[in-house]
């Protein structure tokens, strides 16, 4: 094996040094770092190590080293992506792996002991080993106006199509990726082939170039997925000129370099969608269309071809499809899987993973209809929390869903871990990620799966909507930086503690008081979870917490609280619960609203009482550090917002019921008028630095406007002073005996 000491190179720093340093021995030392010059991922590892200790006033050198790095390889029976920090005597470190992937994340773990502790003296003894084998984000890729996502009617789809054909952006992606231990990316897509595949057989299919929305889709109209017109070729113009043998050797570089980096590439499909090819050779969006399945399995097969580093296809039963279950999945088996199938014949030695998603589905029959593939690993999913990873560390949906059947199957599940609840504001809180890794069912993974984390209704790509020029265009991943690392971090090792955290806060902003910005943050953070809690939508459509909206605009509260209940085994009571047991004198069997909205004005006060310190103690303070105690400021207030509004629904809940308590009445109407002024204080932190934008799933994010739509909800409270409503039914929430099973 090739083996070299690091030489000295011209990097930019990731690791800034901190501001006080005790206990530096080893400060001043000439370092060499021995790893396999060849090997993409030991080399990832050593620049990292290189950053870090000449951060820290130490000098890399070659053979005439006072102090010695050895990145060896592999250690038999560790196991993959495991690793083991040794110290050698007081002079020398040694990092031993099970694989290539292990021995980077020993590095990376070896520079961060380095850079956050201060040098070598940090340095200690350290043996990992994944806890989750597959640690994932989900990323609805819009790659083109004529190629769309799930649903690429937003602001962030829009802006980001060009961006996804930026190497500089995929590059900074990926090693965040790596930095925070996930190793699979998910793109979700529709029917992308005609401007990524060569496609012989149907060279009218192909098309060049990438194109944008001519008018991008604003709040007015409701042109979201199922809308297809929005998508026709005549309604996009060109953003960027590149000939389709160029767009495949973009993404063949992109791919490689995942695969270089210990990053899986998984592609997934919803169905049946035939953009770009429509109407050609016969070809449509029938699902009994045989000319449509021959050629979506040659569009597979070939996608195959084309690109050696794909790991994996996933598929879903939906949502576009015009034939009955049972149907879909015999479909989905004559394309997809047989597509595979035909490109294995020819490489029987590559492994090709499926993951046919339980959407619309059974575990059951998916099994039938693909007992014959081989292939490679063949996996199922669940979409674990919903839509609202940001709700409850213990989602019950997959039991009363999925466990039934996946025992029964015994396929290994992965776990959708669908954050579109949450797309703005940054959020923190790592004892929540810490227990709600701690309570998935590693059982129903089998060790194979794992999860992917993100949104359907917004693209994780580049931030365009900060007012701030030097803030607008960073990463979503930089932006939202320690929500990803702790999702990624915990995934993988989840015994790291709040004092890491706290030193990871340190090192990101050493201006600031360290556990005072951790206490705010989770603070801060506990907000949304407690709102989802209370008013828990399974969908993304239906809820979009920091506007109070969903698809069909501004959530008053018969649309929300009245209607619809908290989530199912939260021991929350409804509004109508809480009237019944107050005109019944009952004592209250859960948790009160009142005692939500009170919990939420404490995490609220928390926040602005943390944030007002730190404003204190850290003037003047860098860019990003005043934008993120703006969004913990502004999270706060939306607290705030909704505790007054849980309070007035639950007055007026009663006064509805017994129109003789108009103290009720009253009160409501107190709690709405605050909530007014409390919604013009979120508004106008929120705008202090953020545009408004559409969100693909839900609506208008303004808040100015949805300022409007709050004072109307108060007048229609008084209104019902003389003439209240009457009483309403809520549609009953999910059961053992509800949703797919």
């Amino acid at each position: 094996m090739k083996r070299k000491n690091i030489a000295v190179l011209s990097l930019v720093a990731l690791f800034m040094p901190l501001m006080c340093m005790v206990g530096l021995g080893h400060a001043g030392e000439t370092v060499s770092i021995t790893y396999d010059a060849s090997n993409a991922m030991h080399a990832f590892g050593a620049r990292d190590l290189k950053q870090a200790l000449e951060a820290t006033g130490n000098q890399v050198v070659g053979e005439s080293a006072s102090f010695r790095i050895a990145i060896a390889q592999f250690e038999p029976g560790m196991g993959p992506q495991s690793f083991r920090i040794q110290r050698e005597g007081t002079r020398g470190v040694r990092i031993v792996a099970g694989d290539s992937v292990g021995a980077m994340y020993g590095a990376l773990e070896l520079a961060e002991q380095i850079g956050m502790g201060g040098g070598l003296d940090a340095v200690h003894n350290k043996a990992r080993k994944p806890y989750i084998l597959r640690r994932g984000l989900k990323f609805n890729i819009p790659l083109d106006a004529r190629a769309p996502s799930y649903d690429d009617t937003g602001t962030s789809a829009h802006e980001n199509i060009p961006v996804m054909w930026q190497w500089e952006f995929w590059q900074e992606f990926l090693d965040a990726m790596v930095r925070n231990r996930y190793n699979v990316l998910t793109l979700w897509t529709t029917h992308p082939y005609p401007g990524i595949v060569k496609l012989p057989e149907y060279p009218q299919v192909n098309y060049d170039d990438v194109h944008v929305l001519k008018q991008p889709v604003d709040e007015k109209g409701d042109r979201h997925w199922d809308k297809l017109d929005v998508f026709d070729p005549a309604n996009t113009k060109v953003v960027k000129q590149i000939s389709l043998d160029d767009k495949i050797a973009f993404w063949q570089k992109v791919f490689q370099y995942a695969e270089d980096h210990g990053i899986e590439i998984h592609l997934f499909h919803w169905n049946i969608y035939t953009f770009g090819a429509e109407d050609k050779y016969g070809i449509t969006d029938n699902g009994r269309n045989e000319k449509t399945i021959a050629y979506i399995r040659y569009c597979i097969t070939r996608f195959l071809e084309t690109y050696p580093q794909v790991d994996g296809i996933g598929v879903a039963a939906g949502e576009h499809f015009d034939i009955p279950k049972g149907e879909r999945e015999k479909w989905l088996w004559r394309t997809y899987g047989l597509g595979i199938m035909d490109h294995h014949k020819d490489h029987p030695d590559r492994q090709i993973g499926f993951i046919f998603r339980s959407l619309l589905s059974n575990a059951e029959t998916i099994m039938d209809t693909f007992k014959d593939y081989d292939a490679g690993p063949f996996h199922t999913d669940h979409k674990y929390a919903r839509a609202r990873v940001h709700s409850t560390t213990t989602s019950p949906y997959l039991d009363f869903e999925y466990r039934e059947g996946l025992e029964s199957v015994k396929v290994p599940c992965w776990l959708n871990l669908r954050n579109d609840d949450l797309f703005v504001l940054r959020w923190g809180d790592p004892d929540y990620v810490r227990e709600f890794m701690a309570n998935v069912p590693r059982d129903l993974m089998r060790w194979e799966a794992g999860y992917f984390m993100g949104p359907d209704g917004f693209v994780q790509g580049r931030e365009f909507v900060h007012k701030d020029p030097d803030l607008s265009g960073q990463l979503e991943v930089d932006k939202h930086w320690y929500r990803f690392m702790m999702f990624g971090r915990l995934g993988y090792d989840l015994t790291l503690t709040r004092e890491f955290f706290e030193q990871k806060l340190e090192h990101r902003f050493p201006q600031a008081d360290a556990k005072l910005l951790y206490e705010t943050w989770k603070a801060s953070s506990q907000i949304i979870p407690q709102i989802n809690r209370f008013f828990f939508r399974i969908n993304d459509s239906m809820f979009s917490p920091e506007g109070c909206i969903a698809r069909q605009g501004f959530l008053t509260v018969d649309d929300s609280f009245f209607k619809h209940g908290p989530l199912e085994g939260s021991g929350i009571l409804s509004v109508q619960e809480f009237a019944d047991a107050v005109l019944t004198s009952k004592p209250f069997d859960g948790i009160t609203p009142l005692e939500v909205a009170d919990s939420l004005d404490a995490s609220a006060n928390q926040t602005l009482q943390g944030v007002s310190a730190m404003r204190q103690q850290t003037e003047p303070a860098p860019k990003e550090f005043l934008s993120t105690l703006r969004d913990l400021e502004a999270m706060a207030l939306l607290g705030k917002y909704y505790a007054n509004k849980i309070r007035g629904a639950a007055e007026l809940a009663v006064y509805r019921t017994d129109p003789q308590r108009r103290a009720n009445h009253q009160r409501a109407l107190a709690h709405f008028k605050q909530a007014v002024s409390d919604w013009e204080a979120y508004a106008r932190s929120a705008t202090s630095q953020y545009n408004p934008q559409l969100f693909s799933r839900t609506h208008y994010l303004d808040w100015w406007k949805i300022l409007e739509d709050v004072k109307k909800e108060a007048q229609s409270v008084q209104d019902e002073e003389d003439n209240p409503k009457k009483p309403t039914r809520q549609i009953t929430g999910p059961n053992t005996k509800g949703l797919s099973r």
